[in-house]
């Protein structure tokens, strides 16, 4: 146990990024419920939600191809102090829904915010971290994000799916994730290669990665999007609905664990045990979905399914590349994984147009899917 505790044991600088990441994790967790709330409620269907969701994750791509030049031009608080600022007011303004394309322009101001705070911030962790620290401390990192996911549709039952009190809430928290980030000691900043890394080159290194992210993300950001929509599909109410992504998220306790298990299993069998165990449960809520104890208890397990493939994958590519070439490495890793992202959105969201609620689970099983014939493909290929 003494062994245990002091393993988790960590500096100032990283406790104050955790810190930040927790903060920032509740806030976009308020948002995967208000957002969705909020157009439903001016009568968007899903097909077109899934078009405000595109639009967040283009922001995202859009400023992947930039995030090394500027943070390694402005600085790294700097870029921080901008893109949370921009986020918060985003966040105070998108409430007031005038009209569609409005809200999607709110929605690329947020999206390439919320990229560049979390890409410059996990590099920045990442630098301070040493390989022998990495798996737990990416682990302890997976961990915060999930649990502040989970406690934002908690808060939201606090103060309501459609009111503005839950868009005040995200941007002030929003905003004390930066300031606590402030009290991190200067020299302790890393420093930042401007030039950006390709696809192909990360793909080159680490293919199995490369997909992994691609279909991770394209699961994770379509059952956060709309499993609000799911649930009204099948007769619960948004709150309840937001309360099955506080199971899935709240499972990310387990992600610590997941950093002990890397120094002893391969991380690559992990990813394949995250991707199996996501078919097999998925294949069963479309089964068993009008027992909500059930989807609570598949959603707390799918979660933990998720963080062997999520912890997994950014242990591998942040042993891969060099400190200074972590922003541009993490970048790229999350395009790769937004543009997972982009597809799911669009695609399942016509699917749920298609087929209703059975478009939702039909989804992320056909990701699941392609993600274990490329490995099959891929193992061959590697064995011959």
């Amino acid at each position: 146990m003494k062994k245990i505790i002091q393993q988790l044991s960590f500096s100032k600088e990283i406790n104050l990024i955790f810190l930040s990441t927790f903060l920032f994790a509740t806030s976009m967790g308020i948002n995967f419920v208000t957002l969705p709330s909020v157009l439903s409620k001016n009568g968007i269907d899903p097909g077109r939600i899934g078009i405000a969701v595109t639009c967040d994750i283009l922001a995202g791509i859009f400023i992947s191809f930039f995030l090394s030049r500027l943070s390694a031009k402005l600085g790294i608080l700097y870029t921080l102090f901008i893109s949370s600022s921009l986020y918060a007011a985003a966040l105070l303004l998108i409430y007031f829904y005038q009209n569609f394309y409005l809200w999607l322009g709110f929605c690329f101001i947020i999206g390439s915010s919320w990229f560049t705070f979390v890409i410059i911030r996990q590099a920045w962790l990442n630098a301070l971290l040493t390989n022998i620290q990495r798996g737990i401390g990416l682990g302890v990192l997976s961990t915060t994000i999930s649990i502040g996911f989970a406690f934002g549709p908690i808060a939201v039952n606090v103060f309501g799916s459609e009111s503005y009190y839950s868009f005040i809430a995200s941007a002030t928290l929003a905003l004390l994730a930066f300031i606590t980030l402030l009290f991190i000691k200067i020299k302790a900043v890393a420093q930042v290669e401007s030039k950006r890394l390709s696809f192909r080159d990360l793909f080159k290194h680490c293919p199995r990665c490369f997909l992994a992210k691609f279909f991770l993300d394209a699961q994770y950001c379509f059952l956060i999007t709309f499993t609000i929509i799911f649930g009204k599909k099948i007769g619960l109410s948004a709150e309840k609905s937001g309360i099955l992504i506080s199971s899935y998220m709240i499972s990310g306790l387990f992600d610590v664990y997941v950093g002990f298990l890397l120094k002893k299993y391969n991380p690559y069998k992990l990813i394949n045990i995250g991707f199996l165990g996501s078919l097999t449960l998925f294949t069963s809520i479309s089964i068993y979905y009008q027992s909500y104890l059930f989807l609570l208890i598949a959603y707390f397990i799918l979660g933990v399914f998720a963080a062997l493939i999520y912890v997994s994958t950014l242990t591998i590519i942040n042993q891969t590349y060099p400190k200074e070439k972590l922003v541009a490495a993490n970048a790229t890793l999350q395009s790769i994984g937004l543009i997972g992202a982009l597809f799911s959105s669009l695609f399942g969201g016509y699917l749920i147009n298609i087929f209703d609620y059975r478009g939702f689970t039909m989804n992320i099983i056909l990701g699941c899917i392609f993600y274990l014939t490329f490995l099959v493909i891929y193992e061959k290929k590697f064995i011959k």
